[in-house]
Order: structure tokens, then C-alpha cells, then sequence
């Protein structure tokens, strides 16, 4: 887990899932006073620079159809659509699923 914090309150946060040839992100939120500051990049940018790159493979994530920044944010740093999870979520939207290959 990797943490943002500004005045001691949570800026945001990145939550991983880390197997023996990939990682699978779980969660990167930052909370909406601190959106559209970078902060997103801050994390991913802090798990790229930190991979152990003799063993991971490649990072995985879901990520909801209708979310179509953060689709953008992802694909702009390579990750690409390999598949989709149908009704995914508990209001049954279906997920993307990303993967960049390291």
C-alpha cells in the first residue's frame, strides 16, 4: 500500500496484489479536494520506479467502462485492454481489464 498525505489527512492511496509475475492494482483513489493534481500519476509513477523488474512481469487492473478518464490515464502509460469482466460490479456495469507488460 502506498500512501498520499497532506495536513496528516489521506490524499490518496494505491492498494496492490502482488503474485509472483505480476502485480494486480486494486485500488488507486485519491479523494475528490485532491483530484486533478497529479496525485494518480504520483502513485502509479512510485510503483513503476519501485518494481522488482527481475520478476514482475507485468501489472494488471479492472476498471469500470464508464470511467473513461481513467481509462485514458492508464492507456497513456501503455497499459492496453486485453479483456472484459461482464457485470463486474454490484450494479452489474462491466469492467475493463488492463494489463501492461513491463
Amino acid at each position: 500500500m502506498r500512501l498520499i498525505l497532506y495536513d496528516e489527512q489521506i490524499a490518496g492511496y494505491l492498494l496492490t496484489l502482488n503474485s509472483i509475475d505480476f502485480i494486480d492494482i486494486l485500488t488507486i483513489a485519491i479523494t475528490p479536494k485532491f483530484q486533478q493534481q497529479g496525485l494518480g500519476r504520483e502513485l502509479l509513477d512510485d510503483l513503476l520506479q519501485h518494481l522488482n523488474q527481475d520478476k514482475v512481469r507485468s501489472i494488471m487492473l479492472e476498471v469500470r467502462v464508464s470511467n473513461i478518464s481513467a481509462i485514458h490515464f492508464y492507456q497513456k502509460y501503455g497499459f492496453e485492454l486485453i479483456d472484459t469482466r461482464e457485470k463486474y460490479y454490484s450494479n452489474l456495469e462491466d469492467a475493463k481489464i488492463l494489463r501492461l507488460l513491463i
